[in-house]
């Protein structure tokens, strides 16, 4: 039996937000928003890799005074890295033999696993209830998160991806 597809929409709040190594990837993109995704994913492409890396590291890493842009949850639910919600991510992650070297509330692994998780919870109640309470935990910090990103973005590739989040992130919490 093949496993279900993840959540392309989740997937791809992942691969915007994570650390920019090389090109995005064109992959499976959210319905409804394809068109919309993929000229993001072409427009950051064409975005020199090494100024990508720049910003990213300006917003989400390292800057003076601080961070504008922590992509932690724990940072906005509890003002703090490594938060309960933190942990608490991190055993909901162990409860399916996965681990992460990032910190489990990091807006793309959480993104990641809620993608994965999605596909699995089509067939399987105990991980729907726990997709459910996942995607409410996300729910909870990201549109500060976002805002964040939104105020703070310099080339303009991480303030469209917040905007395309952010309606990926309102269409899963309507059940998509």
């Amino acid at each position: 039996m093949l496993a279900p597809a993840p959540h392309a929409g989740l997937g791809l709040i992942s691969q915007l937000f994570a650390y920019p190594e090389r090109d995005l990837a064109p992959g499976a993109m959210p319905a409804g928003m394809a068109a919309e995704a993929e000229t993001l994913v072409a427009g950051m492409n064409r975005i020199e890799l090494v100024r990508r890396q720049n910003e990213y590291v300006r917003l989400f890493i390292n800057a003076l005074p601080e961070v504008p842009c922590a992509p932690y949850g724990s940072v906005y639910l509890e003002g703090a890295l490594m938060g309960e919600s933190t942990v608490w991510v991190g055993e909901l992650y162990r409860k399916y033999g996965l681990a992460t070297t990032e910190l489990a509330d990091h807006i793309a692994v959480e993104s990641e696993f809620l993608a994965w998780l999605h596909g699995a919870a089509l067939n399987d109640e105990a991980a729907r209830q726990d997709y459910d309470a996942l995607l409410a935990h996300l729910l909870e910090w990201a549109g500060t998160f976002f805002a964040q990103v939104e105020q703070h973005d310099q080339l303009g590739c991480y303030r469209q991806s917040a905007l395309l989040a952010r309606a990926i992130l309102a269409e899963s919490a309507g059940g998509g």
